[in-house]
C-alpha cells in the first residue's frame, strides 16, 4: 500500500512540476476585462493573437509595495504590445508599452504596484500591419519582487512625481524607451521620470542643489532640475551614451517644492540595469556662483569682490553684476582650472558689450587691467565648446583701485578715443591681444617734447609719436621693463600711440614727458 501511494505521490509532483515548466494557457475567450484571465507572479502565460483584431486580458491582484516586471516574448510577423489598467470598476490607462516592431519582446520593468486590481491587455500595435498567427503563441511572464528604495511607476508627469528624501538613493528603470500616454510635441511619446523634494530654507537664506545621476549602458540621458511653477533651474545633457550627468550648485531660492527629471535620449531603454538618483540639499556661501545665471536677469552679485563658480554644460555661460562704490577704475582677473580655455564679456550697465577676452588658452588666466567706470557692469564668464569638460571652476575677481590719477582709461583705442596726459606721467596697460593706446598730446606752441618711456616687463611695446593729423614720425620699440629716452618735435598737437607686441596684463608701462611747457 506505501508503495502505490508513494508512486501517486511522485506522478503527480512530476505532472505538477511539468504543469510549472510549461506555464498556463489563456483560456478563450477573455477579450475584455470581465473576462480577463488570472494571471500568477513568475508563472508563463501562454495564447495567440487569433485575430488581427484579438484582445486578451489579464488579471493581476497585486500585492502592496510590489515591483512587477512585465515581459512579453515575441511572435513571429506580428507586432505585439502591452496596455496597463488598474482598478476593478472602472480600470484606468497605467501604461502602455509599444517600444519594438514585428517580431520582437516588449518589456516593463518596473510596474510600482499599490494593491488591488491590475488589468494587462496584450494587442496588435498599429505600427505595422496587423494580421492573425494560430500556430505561434506569446508568452507573458509577470515577475516579483519587493520594491526597495525604488521609483514608483507611473511618474510620467509632475502631478505623479516620486518624493525623495535629499541625500538618500533612489533606482529606477529607463523602461520602457516610449510613453504613448504622453502627447507633448515637442517630445511626443517620451518616457519620462519624475521627482520632487522639498526645500526648508532656515531663514528663507537660499540654499544650493546638488544631483547625481548614474549612467546606465545603451542610455544617453538628461537630468533636469525645475521649480514648483515649472520653470527650468538646470539641467545636464553632457555625458554620452552610457556616461552620468549632475547638476552642481544649482540655486534654491526659496522653500517649497522642487522636481528631478529623467529622461533618455533618442528613445533608448535599458531593462535590465537601473539608475541611480541622488539630490542633495546645502547652504550657499555668497562668494559661490548660484545656478541660474545665465542671463542679465538673473545675474549673480559679486560680494567681497571675489567669487568661484564652474561651467556645468558646453553652452552654460555665467553671469554676474558688479556694483560699483567708491572707485572707478577696476582689474577684472578670471583664473581657471587647467583644462578649461576661459572667456569673459564685460558689459555696461545697459547690457552693451565692452569688450570680448580669450587671450590666455587652456588652463591660462584672462584678465582686463584698467576697466574704468563709475556705474554698475556685467560680466559674462564661458567657456571655448571644444575645450575641457564640463564642471569645470574657476574665479572671478574684481580689484579696485582708489587712485585713478595718470591711469590710462580705456577704451581708447583709436584717435577719436585718445587719452589726454595730465601732467607729465601717464601709466597704461597692454589690455588685451593687439591692444593699442592713444593719448593727445597739446601744447600752445610748437615744442621739441623728451618723451620717457618704462616698458612692461614681460611683454613688448611699440611707441609711435604722430603729427597733428595723426601721420606716425617716429616709432621706437621697447622690450621688457627697459627704459628708452627719445625727442620729437610736436606741432601744437599730435598722438602718442602704444602698441602691444608682447602682451603681459599684470604690468603696466609708464610715458614720462620731459621737455614740453
Amino acid at each position: 500500500m506505501r508503495i502505490i501511494t508513494t508512486t501517486i505521490i511522485l506522478i503527480l509532483l512530476a505532472i505538477c512540476s511539468s504543469c510549472s515548466r510549461k506555464g498556463q494557457e489563456e483560456k478563450e475567450p477573455n477579450n475584455s476585462f470581465a473576462e480577463s484571465n488570472a494571471v500568477v507572479p513568475d508563472t508563463a502565460m501562454t495564447g495567440y493573437m487569433n485575430s488581427a483584431n484579438d484582445r486578451d486580458y489579464f488579471v493581476l491582484d497585486a500585492v502592496p509595495g510590489s515591483i512587477y516586471d512585465i515581459q512579453l516574448s515575441g511572435v513571429k510577423g506580428i507586432n505585439c504590445s502591452i496596455v496597463i489598467w488598474k482598478g476593478y470598476d472602472e480600470p484606468k490607462l497605467v501604461k502602455w508599452i509599444d517600444d519594438n516592431r514585428k517580431s520582437s519582446p516588449e518589456r516593463f520593468a518596473n510596474l510600482s504596484a499599490t494593491g488591488g486590481t491590475y488589468y494587462i491587455e496584450i494587442l496588435e500595435s498599429d505600427r505595422d500591419p496587423k494580421k492573425e498567427n494560430r500556430e505561434t503563441p506569446y508568452e507573458l511572464r509577470v515577475k516579483a519582487r519587493e520594491a526597495i528604495s525604488e521609483e514608483t511607476e507611473p511618474n510620467d508627469s509632475k502631478e505623479e512625481a516620486v518624493p525623495l528624501t535629499p541625500d538618500r538613493e533612489v533606482t529606477g528603470f529607463f523602461s520602457p524607451a516610449y510613453n504613448r500616454g504622453n502627447e507633448n510635441k515637442d517630445n511626443l511619446h517620451r518616457e519620462e521620470d519624475w521627482y520632487m523634494f522639498e526645500a526648508n530654507l532656515a531663514s528663507d537664506s537660499p540654499a544650493l542643489a546638488d544631483a547625481t545621476l548614474s549612467g546606465v549602458y545603451g542610455v544617453n540621458s538628461v537630468l533636469s532640475l525645475y521649480d514648483d511653477d515649472g520653470d527650468e533651474i538646470e539641467v545636464s545633457d553632457n555625458g554620452g551614451v552610457g556616461e552620468p550627468e549632475s547638476i552642481s550648485g544649482a540655486g534654491i531660492q526659496k522653500p517649497g517644492r522642487y522636481y528631478l527629471f529623467v529622461a533618455s535620449k533618442g528613445y533608448a531603454s535599458n531593462n535590465d540595469e537601473p539608475y541611480t538618483l541622488k539630490v542633495s540639499l546645502r547652504e550657499h556661501d555668497p562668494g559661490t556662483e548660484m545656478e541660474k545665471n545665465d542671463d542679465f536677469d538673473s545675474a549673480n552679485t559679486i560680494v567681497n569682490n571675489v567669487i568661484t563658480g564652474a561651467i556645468n554644460s558646453r553652452d552654460d555661460q555665467d553671469v554676474y553684476l558688479y556694483q560699483v562704490s567708491g572707485s572707478t577704475l577696476y582689474r577684472i582677473e578670471l583664473r581657471p582650472s587647467e583644462t578649461m580655455d576661459a572667456m569673459l564679456a564685460i558689459y555696461r550697465g545697459d547690457k552693451e558689450k565692452i569688450i570680448d577676452i580669450n587671450n590666455g588658452g587652456r588652463g591660462k588666466k584672462e584678465a582686463y587691467p584698467n576697466f574704468f567706470t563709475d556705474a554698475n557692469f556685467n560680466i559674462v564668464v564661458a567657456s571655448k565648446s571644444s575645450a575641457g569638460t564640463p564642471g569645470e571652476e574657476y574665479v572671478l575677481s574684481v580689484t579696485p583701485f582708489m587712485n585713478t590719477d595718470n591711469q590710462e582709461s580705456e577704451p581708447n583705442n583709436e584717435l577719436s578715443q585718445s587719452n589726454r596726459i595730465p601732467g607729465t606721467v601717464m601709466k597704461g596697460f597692454t589690455s588685451y591681444k593687439g591692444d593699442k593706446d592713444f593719448f593727445l598730446l597739446s601744447y600752445k606752441s610748437r615744442v621739441k617734447e623728451k618723451f620717457e618711456i618704462k616698458g612692461v616687463k614681460g611683454g613688448q611695446i611699440r611707441v609711435s609719436i604722430t603729427d597733428p593729423l595723426g601721420y606716425i614720425t617716429k616709432s621706437v620699440d621697447v622690450r621688457g621693463e627697459r627704459t628708452v629716452t627719445f625727442s620729437e618735435m610736436i606741432d601744437k598737437k599730435g598722438y602718442c600711440i602704444v602698441e602691444s607686441v608682447a602682451e603681459n596684463y599684470d604690468n603696466p608701462y609708464t610715458i614720462i614727458l620731459g621737455g614740453g611747457p
